[in-house]
This record gives structure tokens, C-alpha cells and sequence, in this order.
């Protein structure tokens, strides 16, 4: 009987091992899950990716200050502005020495700037560079495409190339070239002193082209200009003040006697 009772108690306590075993199983598990879900909540990226827009913001906010900042353009010879970056266009204006005109835009041209027109507020027009001098910074400024460059009919440039005397005759030389697909006849030709507003030479010239700049007495004169030649216009002046601005208006035409089709350019000078 001792012996059956030792067996019975020896079966419960392995049973209480079994138990106590099978209880310790479970506490692994708990941790583990802890273990998982903890780190998975202490890896949330912070809320911080609105600190770089800020400074972006910030650091674009600074050239607008010295957007304002218009640059402005001088010239040392009075120079022609144009409706666009080439002397084929149009005549629109004159930015003269001594005077100053806001930068408005660059061109894809190179040296032409679009600029506030001197003689029409509000307007625009483009000046060469080659006489320019800039003040102020023009990396901001915009770049303005013109429109596409005419191909006139009639076209011809003019310039002062000499102050001529022919006895008690005092001349100024206009060069003139063809840059048209016309032959030029006849014309009208005027200067005019701009400080005293004197009308110095004024004439309807039937035939005006002579050959050369130095006139002979009286300078010749061709009958015609053909496309891509250059001759000159001779125009006498009656006395004049030294150092007067002076502005000489050239007007050509296709036909004799001022017909067929006619165009108008300008030529600014400074009286000797």
C-alpha cells in the first residue's frame, strides 16, 4: 500500500511539473509582441518637412527689392531707336548725348536694348548699343522677342559724313545707302537747328545724289540710287550757330519729281 501511495504522489507532482511548465510557455510570447509593437510606434518620421518651403520662401522673397531698381541707358553720340534690333525697321526716335532712358528689356539680338521710347511716353523702342553706356543692373530685366523683321519696298539709311565748304557755301554731307529693292529718283531734304527751331535748308531735290563727299563748286549730282549703292546729298545752310543741335530730314522717293512711293528718315548732328 506505501508503495501504490508513493506512486500516486510521485504522478501529481509530475502533473504540478507539467503545469508549471506549460504556465512559463505563455510569458515569451507576451514580450515578444511587446517587443514588436513598441519600437514600431518610436519610428513615426516627425512632423518637420514644412521648415524647407519656409526658408525657400524666404531666400526668393530678397531680389524683389532690387526688381525695382530700373536700369537706365546714356549714349555719347545720339543714337536712332527703332520699332526693332535692326536698321531696317522703322525710325521711332532718337535717344540723344546728355539724355537718359529707362531699360525696359533685353533682345535676342545682340547689343540692342528695349527701351523707353524719349519721344513717345509710354512707348517702346530699340536702341543700339554700340554708343551705350548702362547704369544699373540688367541681369533681372526681361527678354523681349521682337517681331519679325520687315522687308520694305523702299529703304535707305542715312548719316552726317562731313561738313564741306564750296566757296562762301557751307555744307553738311548726308551719306545715303539703298537698303531697299527700289531705285531712288528724287526726294526733299531739311535741316532744321533744334535749340533755335530755324529752318537752315529746306528744298524739294529732283536729282539730290552727287558721287563724292568733297563738292565740287557746285557739288555734281546723280540721277539715281540703285539698291545697295551709296552717294551723297549736299545741303547748304545759311549761317548757323556753332554748336547748336541741328536735325536733317531725309525724304526719298521711287519716282521723279517726289512721286512713286516715298520714305522718310532722320539724321541728328551738332553744328560745327
Amino acid at each position: 500500500m506505501m508503495r501504490s501511495g508513493s506512486v500516486i504522489l510521485i504522478s501529481l507532482g509530475f502533473s504540478a511539473v507539467l503545469l508549471s511548465a506549460c504556465g512559463t510557455a505563455e510569458q515569451p510570447s507576451t514580450a515578444t509582441v511587446m517587443a514588436v509593437t513598441e519600437p514600431a510606434t518610436e519610428t513615426l518620421p516627425p512632423p518637420t518637412p514644412t521648415a524647407s518651403p519656409t526658408g525657400t520662401s524666404t531666400a526668393t522673397a530678397e531680389p524683389t527689392a532690387t526688381a525695382t531698381q530700373v536700369p537706365r541707358i546714356s549714349v555719347s553720340e545720339n543714337t536712332n531707336c527703332r520699332q526693332g534690333p535692326a536698321t531696317s525697321y522703322l525710325f521711332e526716335g532718337v535717344l540723344a548725348v546728355g539724355d537718359s532712358a529707362e531699360v525696359l528689356a533685353r533682345g535676342d539680338v545682340p547689343d540692342y536694348w528695349y527701351i523707353a521710347n524719349p519721344q513717345k511716353p509710354g512707348e517702346g523702342c530699340w536702341l543700339w548699343g554700340e554708343y551705350a553706356q548702362i547704369d544699373g543692373n540688367t541681369d533681372a530685366l526681361p527678354v523681349f522677342t521682337p517681331m519679325p523683321s520687315p522687308t520694305p519696298a523702299v529703304g535707305f539709311e542715312v548719316s552726317v559724313k562731313s561738313f564741306q565748304s564750296c566757296g562762301d557755301i557751307f555744307y553738311v554731307v548726308f551719306g545715303v545707302q539703298n537698303t531697299g529693292g527700289q531705285r531712288i529718283w528724287s526726294g526733299y531734304v531739311t535741316v532744321e537747328d533744334l535749340d533755335t527751331h530755324e529752318i537752315l535748308y529746306k528744298a524739294a531735290e529732283r536729282h539730290p545724289f552727287a558721287d563724292l563727299v568733297k563738292p565740287v563748286c557746285p557739288p555734281g549730282h546723280g540721277n539715281e540710287l540703285w539698291p545697295g549703292e551709296t552717294r551723297y546729298v549736299h545741303a547748304p545752310l545759311s549761317p548757323v550757330v556753332s554748336g547748336d543741335n541741328a536735325l536733317g530730314t531725309i525724304t526719298l522717293c521711287t519716282a521723279d519729281w517726289q512721286g512713286g512711293t516715298c520714305l522718310t528718315q532722320y539724321s541728328y548732328f551738332q553744328l560745327p
